[in-house]
């Protein structure tokens, strides 16, 4: 291909990424009741087809044995809204092996879904704000403190410290075959790091306060939340639009969680006590 025919295909391209980008949508389709006191952390489980809330019931950081998980219902009704309880400050969540590991604080809880029991908590040394939790496809769990600036990988039992430097309150995690999207509330960027060689690079910035950050199952395009209260579709080029603000409302969104078959994104509001659901529309 002649280097002219090259550029005008490349253009072509970034063109048609920056177009479909300006006309994608958030919609609202139900809010739930305003009883997910402090809710943080939104998991959309596609084998029970239901979410799971974190609630942290409190401060962020305090360690007060308040914090509860809740079940919601895909039409926003609260299937039960202290499903486990006896937790502090739950954030982040992930599935593995039926399990739902929950990021609290010092500790990364392990919940026995079918139980609906916490089977064990481990300690992590020096955390202080344990914030998201993801597995990659090879089933490890990564997760992050924000306050240390580490990310963590707990895999066979083991704990192991991944990065351990270089970040600014990392938060958000995404976990690809061969890297990992992050979202951090001190840097306001979206970074993509190499799993095998930890590597990281800027690819996006100015994301606000970056919080949940999930694929959208359409090739190059992901969600990200900044929790003061904004919503942004990132596109194959790594631009950003933003597709919701509530940050003028004093209205959060935090950790968000996306089912993607529906292709509809559930947006944790934190102090407003409520989970909102939004069908994405990509043009």
């Amino acid at each position: 291909m002649k280097r002219s025919l090259q550029l005008s295909f490349f253009l072509v391209l970034f063109t048609l990424g920056a177009t479909v980008g300006a006309q994608s949508t958030l919609t609202e389709i139900w809010r739930t009741d305003e009883v997910l006191n402090t809710c943080e952390s939104v998991l959309y489980d596609k084998n029970l087809n239901q979410l799971f809330v974190s609630c942290i019931n409190g401060s962020p950081a305090e360690k007060n044995s308040e914090g509860f998980i809740s079940v919601v219902k895909l039409d926003g009704t609260i299937q039960s809204l202290k499903w486990v309880t006896g937790l502090n400050a739950p954030k982040g969540m992930a599935i593995l092996g039926g399990k739902l590991y929950v990021a609290d604080i010092d500790e990364l809880v392990v919940i026995s879904i079918k139980k609906a029991k916490i089977v064990d908590r481990i300690p992590v040394e020096g955390a202080t704000f344990l914030n998201d939790v993801a597995v990659s496809p090879d089933g490890k769990v990564y997760f992050t403190d924000s306050d240390t600036g580490i990310i963590w990988i707990y895999s066979g039992g083991k704990l192991q410290m991944w990065i351990k430097e270089g970040l600014n309150r990392p938060n958000g995690l995404y976990i690809e075959e061969d890297r990992v999207l992050l979202t951090s509330s001190g840097s306001q960027d979206l970074k993509v790091i190499d799993r095998s060689t930890g590597e990281a690079k800027v690819v996006t910035t100015d994301i606000g306060h970056g919080d949940g950050v999930e694929f959208t199952g359409k090739q190059g395009y992901y969600l990200t939340s900044s929790w003061s209260g904004e919503v942004f579709i990132i596109s194959p080029d790594y631009n950003k639009l933003s597709l919701l603000k509530t940050s003028d409302q004093e209205i959060n969104s935090a950790d968000i969680g996306f089912n993607m078959e529906e292709q509809v994104v559930y947006v944790p509001t934190f102090f407003d006590n409520r989970v909102v659901a939004y069908k994405l529309t990509i043009n």
